[in-house]
């Protein structure tokens, strides 16, 4: 954690809970429960809503500590080297990843873009709030 700043690691793990929220909650609520494929009921069986926000907080945290970590090795100083981080890191582990996982399960291509946009928009601003509170 050696230069490192912890309370932007949980201030950039926070804001991206919300962006989240926002995403999933808000703006992409209806196609996003479509390519879902489940009712409410179904839903209702998983994880309760408190477990569910704390696992996407901690995996947040975990997130932002390893973008902490390779900006500080990577010795990035700049915004723009942070966004060219979240992008990598995006494309390279966030699509890579998902997008055979959405190919077999046969989902939309829509939905597999709500998801895939929606911890872009997460992890920029991780990275964007990390380069700027070093």
């Amino acid at each position: 954690m050696e230069g490192c700043n912890v309370l932007a690691i949980l201030v950039s793990a926070l804001v991206s809970f919300a962006i989240g929220f926002l995403w999933f909650t808000v703006l992409f609520r209806a196609p996003y429960m479509k390519g879902v494929d489940k009712t409410q009921e179904e839903l209702a069986k998983g994880p309760s809503m408190a477990l569910s926000f704390a696992i996407q907080i901690g995996a947040n945290l975990v997130l932002a500590f390893v973008l902490a970590w390779l900006i500080n090795s990577l010795q990035y100083e700049t915004i723009s080297q942070g966004i060219q981080l979240a992008f990598l890191v995006w494309l390279g582990f966030v699509v890579s990843i998902i997008g055979p996982i959405y190919a077999f399960e046969a989902k939309s291509f829509q939905f597999f873009m709500i998801i895939v946009f929606g911890y872009l928009a997460s992890i920029l601003a991780t990275a964007i709030i990390l380069s700027l509170w070093k």
